[in-house]
């Protein structure tokens, strides 16, 4: 089976879950797009991106992109937004208040590392765009991705909160959390520097469930460093 179809299918079977039932000819459509959007603007990037080239990947009239999202900005943000569906973020669901920290960490580093018998696919082409995106800014994300994943952000923040025994975020507790979100995106952000310098480290089952047990031992650590830190400061103050 081609990569292509494959992926096609998978993110039919995300939307299927998403929906709660097999998707009808019109959302079949609109996943579709999606499906062919991530492909192509992984491919050439944004403003190379064409929408008869995206409608004639996804098998649709090239009136569909205007009928479903408006235009090819808005495709795009879509797009972006699509890895951070509650169906893919099992972090973002997680009660705060009971979780444990290594079972809330290793949520959050597999949801970048999936344990996957292969690395999905889309998880690659999200990679790529990612990194595309970086090189080759579109100017028409704006916010919508980082609106995507404020949940996500807040979450962790919360978490952070707990373990260190604070009632609000300080600035310690921003630094800190964009320390652990950085051990995961830069697997994204520099996917070529990766496969280039140590070809294989994330792909495969048994490297995408070591990647995500590694990095919550990583996280683990950085945050006992500030709770000793924190604790060290206030007996000074003593």
């Amino acid at each position: 089976m081609s990569t292509k179809k494959e992926t096609r299918c998978l993110l039919l079977q995300t939307a299927q879950r998403v929906l709660g039932h097999q998707p009808s000819a019109q959302e079949e459509t609109r996943w579709r797009l999606l499906q062919a959007a991530t492909e192509v603007f992984a491919e050439v990037g944004y403003h190379a991106a064409t929408t008869r080239e995206i409608c004639k990947r996804a098998g649709v009239n090239l009136a569909s992109i205007h009928y479903y999202y408006g235009d090819k900005a808005e495709l795009y943000r879509e797009v972006f937004r699509l890895p951070f569906l509650d169906e893919c973020n099992t972090f973002v669901t997680l009660d705060i208040d009971k979780v444990p920290l290594q079972q809330a960490l290793h949520a959050f580093y597999n949801w970048f590392f999936p344990s996957v018998a292969e690395e999905d696919p889309m998880t690659k082409l999200f990679m790529r765009l990612h990194a595309r995106e970086e090189a080759e800014p579109s100017g028409v994300l704006g916010d919508a991705m980082m609106q995507a994943y404020r949940p996500n952000h807040e979450k962790m923040q919360a978490l952070l909160c707990r373990e260190l025994g604070l009632k609000k975020v300080d600035a310690e507790v921003d630094r800190l959390t964009f320390a652990l979100l950085g051990l995961a995106t830069v697997y994204f952000h520099n996917r070529l520097a990766v496969d280039t310098f140590v070809p294989h480290l994330v792909e495969g089952q048994k490297a995408q469930e070591l990647m995500a047990e590694r990095l919550t031992g990583y996280a683990a650590a950085l945050i006992d460093a500030e709770r000793k830190r924190r604790a060290a400061a206030a007996r000074t103050k003593k």
